[in-house]
């Protein structure tokens, strides 16, 4: 007896393998503490021996499930390395993690410990305590990382993050279900490695997706609720990082540090074409006095400058604006967290805004005392207007008491032949300008660029760079023309800032890195104010920005301007930009709308006329679609009448179509019907024809029906003259 269709399912199932997703579990919650641990690392607070062991224990672990094999401690293993690490964590805060101050070592000690432990753990983990554990240590490491960085690193590992973590708790909850059911959970498939893979492809499905809606949903709520830039954990954030050559002091030979760092200084957004910004530099701040070694300001106290209006400021103008040609520039400034207050800005600012406090000095460098060392942002407007040549030529040498008291310091010891070679490079100068311009010319057109210059004295860096080594960088070239001038009576300055960085054509924003430090000079003409001369060379092996350094930057100015600095105020701009959008479209799409119906009007109308026009045409036009509808419908009254004409009038050779078989029983039926016999709708065509077996009419209205049978049902081809025959046999017959 065959067994019933439930049974055999019944049976089917019990062959099936047992789902388990144990597995999946554990590498999940591997993904967690390796992100955790990853992120942690690209702060750079970790020292190199505790990345290098933890990562190859987490290379080891990721090992062993790929090739199917464990790597589990036992107990006494585990406490018996416990033990040790007790007697050898006094050893890392008294010797290996030695730091300034006895609680820094013991937190760096604290630091392996925590880090130790999770190694155990790795490879000790048998109990729900201990998957609890990792994961929230892998919580802590993302929580330690969101305090200590804000780069878009931590954007990138963070959203892989929240991918693993949704994939381990459900994968979690699975287990402890499965674990809990008091029957063992079966799958589809007989062989276990296809349940593994099916469920495995399953959950990654599920987390993917519960983690695209959650990023959505977070991204709504981000640009929603109102934002502030203060916080629990501000004052908890990472060291600024540190910028030599924008304090009061600045020895020459710091800028060769920062020339090679490719960090992110700030970036600016320029309004309007950044063509106007070519050659712009970033002024700093500005230093006036030199002892032979150094560069300082002298008595450079910062004044306060009130607001004009909420976090708004106008700077005040330095002597001789009005005499200048105006030359606005206007732009935004997303400065990183460096250790210094200094505002950068191009040419001489005018107006400054979006931040709460602004001093100035002195020599009219500006400072930001409320964000020392976060990252903010501010909009400026700056003139970078220059006076012609000829004016400069004509201005006067009698300068003011406070600018010859000044700027024109020189170091009480200074080798004499700086003075011989500044008067021989400018003998035949006949003003100021010309004597600045043939410096600057003999610097730039007799001296190397270089970030390793030879025979640099420490003692004597000016001296020793002009008559020994001839090469450097920017600090000596702008320091050696500043000290000529000076020998010359011409009140010069030192200035350090920033050149104009690489323009960044996808983010439209100048990229501004460490290594685009710059000094340069300034010259005082009276009437006119200072002006800048920039002595040092085209550096001959400039970094240039590889194939994705843009899309990369573009990604760092989104998350720096709507993440880091993202307030109310940004709010506002959104809001507003999406109204401004939204109106846009309206009247775009209004006036598209009303175009297109001039449009048409006006092709109705040109229609009209050349319908007029040609009559004959579109009737003769009409005509041939109409019989084209004739010959090509298939149905109805027309396929009928074709039909009709076909039966009377075709060829004897001609065939039935598949098509045509109604038509060609409906006659059959006509032709009965005129002797009186009606066909029952509930009859099929062949009881019909066996109805008619013992009457003169049975043979042909039997073979009639046959054709009819195979033509319809069998696709058969059916000769047309054959059929008229039958029927005209049946008409006949009496």
């Amino acid at each position: 007896m065959a067994a019933t269709p439930h049974l055999a399912t019944t049976t089917l199932l019990k062959r099936q393998a047992n789902i388990s997703v144990q597995r999946y579990f554990e590498i999940s919650l591997l993904l967690m503490l390796s992100t955790g641990f990853f992120t942690v690392a690209t702060t750079g607070k970790l020292d190199l021996v505790s990345t290098v062991v933890m990562f190859l224990a987490l290379c080891i672990k990721f090992w062993g499930y790929i090739r199917a094999t464990e790597f589990l401690l036992s107990p006494k293993t585990v406490t018996r390395i416990s033990i040790f690490y007790i007697f050898f964590y006094a050893l890392d805060f008294l010797i290996f993690s030695r730091g300034p101050t006895a609680i820094d070592s013991m937190l760096a000690a604290t630091v392996h410990l925590v880090l130790f432990t999770a190694v155990i753990k790795i490879f000790s983990a048998r109990t729900y305590r201990d998957y609890g554990y990792l994961a929230t240590l892998s919580f802590l490491m993302m929580l330690a990382s969101a305090v200590l960085t804000v780069g878009t690193t931590f954007l990138v590992l963070f959203t892989i993050y929240v991918l693993v973590s949704i994939s381990t708790f459900i994968s979690y909850e699975i287990k402890r279900g499965m674990e809990a059911a008091q029957r063992v959970p079966e799958g589809p498939f007989r062989a276990p490695e296809e349940n593994r893979k099916a469920i495995e492809k399953a959950l990654l499905g599920a987390a993917v997706g519960l983690a695209i809606g959650i990023f959505g949903l977070a991204a709504i709520l981000f640009f929603v609720i109102p934002r502030y830039r203060t916080g629990y954990l501000t004052d908890l954030s990472m060291q600024a990082q540190n910028i030599t050559g924008f304090s009061e002091v600045v020895n020459l030979g710091d800028f060769r540090q920062i020339l090679q760092s490719p960090m992110v200084v700030m970036r600016v957004m320029p309004e309007g074409s950044p063509r106007a910004f070519a050659g712009v530099k970033w002024r700093g701040v500005t230093l006036n006095s030199f002892n032979g070694k150094k560069w300082f300001n002298d008595n450079a106290e910062p004044m306060a400058i009130p607001e004009e209006s909420y976090q708004r400021f106008l700077v005040p103008r330095p002597a001789g604006w009005e005499h200048r040609p105006y030359h606005p520039l206007r732009y935004r400034v997303l400065r990183a967290g460096l250790s210094t207050d200094v505002l950068f800005a191009a040419a001489e600012p005018r107006e400054i805004s979006g931040i709460r406090l602004l001093n100035m000095d002195q020599t009219g460098s500006l400072h930001n005392p409320a964000n020392f060392s976060a990252p903010f942002a501010y909009d400026v407007v700056s003139d970078t207007g220059v006076p012609s040549q000829r004016d400069l030529r004509n201005s006067s040498s009698d300068y003011p008491e406070d600018i010859r008291l000044v700027y024109l310091r020189l170091p009480h010891t200074m080798d004499p032949r700086i003075v011989d070679l500044a008067r021989s490079i400018t003998a035949s100068a006949a003003n100021n300008y010309d004597r600045a311009a043939a410096v600057q010319s003999y610097l730039r057109d007799n001296f190397k660029y270089t970030l390793d210059p030879p025979s640099i004295e420490p003692a004597d860096p000016v001296g020793s760079f002009l008559f020994r080594s001839k090469s450097g960088y920017c600090e000596y070239f702008a320091a050696a023309m500043a000290v000529m001038l000076r020998t010359l009576s011409v009140p010069t300055r030192l200035v350090n800032g920033f050149q104009t960085g690489t323009y960044n054509s996808i983010g439209k924003d100048f990229v501004v890195r460490a290594r685009d430090a710059h000094s340069w000079v300034e010259v005082y003409f009276t009437g006119y104010g200072w002006v800048t001369f920039d002595p040092t060379p085209a550096d001959p092996h400039p970094v240039l920005p590889g194939e994705w350094d843009d899309y990369l930057d573009t990604a760092a100015l989104f998350w720096n301007e709507w993440v880091i600095n993202y307030d109310f105020s940004h709010q506002m701009q959104l809001a507003r930009e999406v109204e401004q959008d939204s109106r846009n479209f309206q009247q775009i799409f209004r006036r598209r709308t009303q175009r297109l119906k001039r449009q048409g009007i006006i092709a109705a109308f040109r229609f009209e006329r050349w319908l007029m026009s040609h009559k004959l045409l579109v009737l003769a036009i009409m005509v041939c679609i109409l019989a084209g509808l004739i010959l090509t419908d298939r149905s109805g009254a027309l396929a009928e009448w074709r039909f009709g004409l076909a039966w009377k009038f075709g060829r004897r050779d001609g065939q039935v179509t598949p098509q045509e078989a109604s038509l060609t029983y409906q006659r059959l039926l006509q032709t009965l019907q005129k002797k009186g016999f009606r066909k029952i709708p509930s009859q099929t065509p062949r009881e019909f024809a066996l109805s008619f077996i013992a009457t003169p009419w049975g043979a042909g209205v039997m073979e009639f029906t046959k054709l009819y049978n195979a033509l319809r049902y069998g696709q058969a081809s059916v000769s047309l003259a054959r059929l008229r025959e039958i029927l005209q046999d049946i008409a006949n017959r009496k």
